[in-house]
């Protein structure tokens, strides 16, 4: 019993002397760092931000996010972030140790990518004289810019982007602004288009057209200058000559429903071509033929033609419709007949057909 009891008071002395060893041990927490600039709200596009200490010793960060980049210089660390191509935003905790022990921990936030870009595909000016084109953007990126040509501009304004031109004394041009933001694989491309103070006629040089029977022709044009002020020729379209157009009214131009390009010899016989106007109605799908002549321009039986641009702003020149004509009828094309009398011939002395060139358009190709 006395051994029993001597053994007890051993292990008692034994736990007092642990606990009181415990007791004796001290634990000193790591110093807060004191942290004076916190630089680390980043946009989705990324960028560099930083982190200063109120330090003199050489700092240390770290972090476990693959989207920050960290480097230390004295007591300041920078922050580059990559460009977040998720819609959600994103935080990332960065420790930063000083070498005297002290320490600090820096949240950084990202926000989620914005795209948010509301443009055309084209912009169409005048050759003067214009206002500005809005581009409306809300996107929360920065977005590279390729601008093709220097007398087209585009400048950050509240709205978006504004796109203005420079005056152009010559003929039409056409150019393109590029937006992208390469994290997201985000392009567009807007076409720009102005005409100028002389319309492009020698830019033209193919004519593409069909037949009643729906088949597709082309060929290779040349347009140019008449003798006349204002009078242009179509080459190439037809053997047996050029086909004159003159300026109307506006922007339209015209092919006088008299007009002869040429002539054409059949055996024994020789005839004279004359242009006629072709004309389809809407309603039916009913040909029209026109079988009177006259060389006057503003009659119902003259071609008109006027400029256009497709979706790219690439110009064209196309017909408008006869406004002359029954509202139910629709210009779409140029009948070359043959007559075998002088070109003040009567309807009834009207031949034949010698080139339909239907839905007929001349362009840059």
């Amino acid at each position: 019993m006395k051994k029993i009891f001597s053994f007890l008071v051993l292990l008692t002395g034994m736990t007092m002397v642990t606990s009181c060893s415990k007791n004796d041990a001290t634990y000193t927490a790591p110093e807060i760092l004191p942290i004076t600039v916190a630089d680390v709200l980043f946009g989705a596009g990324g960028g560099d931000g930083s982190i200063v200490a109120n330090t003199t010793s050489s700092l240390i960060a770290t972090t476990n996010a693959s989207w920050l980049t960290l480097t230390t210089n004295g007591n300041t660390v920078t922050v580059t972030s990559q460009a977040n191509t998720s819609l959600e935003a994103r935080s990332a905790k960065i420790i930063v140790s000083a070498a005297d022990g002290a320490t600090a921990s820096v949240v950084a936030t990202q926000h989620g990518l914005l795209l948010a870009l509301d443009a055309e595909n084209s912009y169409l000016f005048k050759s003067t004289d214009n206002a500005p084109a809005i581009i409306l953007d809300k996107s929360n990126v920065e977005f590279e810019q390729v601008i093709s040509a220097d007398w087209i501009h585009l400048d950050k304004v509240v709205e978006g982007y504004s796109i203005t031109v420079d005056s152009n004394e010559g003929e039409y041009r056409h150019g393109t602004i590029e937006l992208s933001f390469a994290a997201a694989e985000f392009k567009k491309v807007i076409n720009i288009g102005q005409w100028g103070e002389s319309f492009p006629f020698a830019s033209l040089n193919t004519a593409t057209y069909e037949d009643e029977n729906g088949n597709s022709y082309t060929k290779d044009i040349q347009i140019v200058e008449g003798n006349d002020d204002g009078t242009w020729l179509i080459k190439g379209l037809m053997d047996e000559g050029d086909i004159l157009f003159s300026k109307g009214i506006g922007d339209e131009f015209y092919v006088g429903a008299g007009y002869s390009p040429g002539t054409r010899t059949e055996g024994s016989t020789t005839y004279t071509l004359r242009c006629l106007l072709s004309a389809y109605n809407v309603n039916t799908g009913n040909r029209f033929y026109p079988t009177q002549i006259s060389t006057q321009a503003n009659n119902a039986y003259r071609m008109a033609f006027e400029w256009l641009t497709d979706e790219d702003a690439n110009p064209s020149f196309d017909y408008v419709r006869n406004s002359t004509l029954s509202p139910n009828y629709r210009t779409d094309g140029i009948i070359v007949c043959k007559f075998n009398s002088p070109s003040s011939a009567s309807s009834s002395a009207r031949k034949g057909i010698v080139y339909e060139f239907l839905n007929l358009n001349f362009s840059s190709k």
